[in-house]
């Protein structure tokens, strides 16, 4: 196997990439009245993880300074960027919370909001889908805008924010406690629209799995099948022991490392069979 090309096919591989359809998205994160600074710098982390960047917060019950202070930036670690950035939206005296909400939201193609509630589907506002259910739309805007909507921690959305959500997810729990701390729900929704528009190949971060590919394999499959007639496995089985190996490396995904590793096994045991005349047909 080339070791140079392997080198050079792991300093450019790239674990995840979008989608081409969702390539024009442009997902925003919106918290409304968030009641504490901590859930607002873990979000801010999550969204770093999960490659989002658009933060705002509206009309905030914690104080503006407690959300940007050095403690909340610790709760952001490597998110700091994102929690610096948020855009912080309060409305004018005379506006209510409610008209504020509905002025901020109109930007946006498509408002996804959250709830724990509607297990027993008995408010209409609250009818729900899980978010693997979730099945975004394809759109030929030249950027489109999507909101996704949390509320307090205290009580999450109000039927009213609601009225403003496209399309409400509802994270599946355990039947006694579903409500989920604020900033874990945001992360499980997250991670799911993150897969969503995704392309995800195998990989561990700086050190990425690379697959074998087919030429790969069949170097493989050619010295299993030189060992199978050295052996003399009977012929009638022949095919089916070359398949069997063929089944399961094929569902394994192999990776380059391992076919190399197993490749070097099954050579050393053919010449070695070979050389001491093991098995010899005369």
């Amino acid at each position: 196997m080339d070791k140079k090309k392997i080198s050079q096919e792991l300093e450019n591989f790239q674990e995840t990439s979008v989608l081409n359809e969702y390539v024009n998205y442009s997902i925003t994160i919106i918290l409304l009245r968030p009641e504490n600074s901590g859930n607002v710098g873990s979000i801010a982390r999550i969204m770093k993880n999960f490659d989002f960047s658009n933060l705002v917060i509206i009309n905030p019950i914690e104080k503006e300074k407690n959300i940007f202070s050095y403690e909340t930036q610790g709760y952001a670690m490597h998110g700091k960027d994102i929690l610096l950035n948020a855009k912080i939206l309060n409305p004018l005296p005379q506006t209510s919370h409610v008209e504020f909400v509905e002025k901020s939201l109109k930007s946006f193609d498509l408002v996804i909001g959250t709830t724990a509630k509607g297990k027993k589907y008995n408010n209409i506002n609250r009818i729900s889908i899980f978010p693997r259910e979730l099945d975004l739309p394809i759109s030929h805007k030249k950027k489109y805008n999507v909101a996704i909507l949390f509320g307090k921690e205290s009580r999450g959305l109000t039927n009213k924010e609601l009225d403003y959500c496209d399309i409400l997810l509802r994270i599946p729990t355990g039947n006694e406690y579903p409500t989920l701390n604020l900033s874990h729900a945001c992360g499980i929704i997250l991670y799911e629209l993150f897969k969503k528009i995704h392309t995800i190949k195998h990989g561990r971060g700086q050190s990425p799995v690379l697959l074998a590919d087919k030429k790969e394999r069949i170097l493989l499959y050619k010295i299993i099948k030189k060992l199978i007639k050295k052996l003399k496995i009977r012929n009638y089985k022949k095919g089916n022991v070359l398949k069997a190996f063929k089944n399961v490396l094929e569902r394994a995904f192999i990776t380059k490392k391992e076919l190399s590793l197993i490749l070097g096994l099954f050579s050393k045991t053919y010449n070695l069979i070979k050389d001491l005349d093991l098995f010899d047909e005369s």
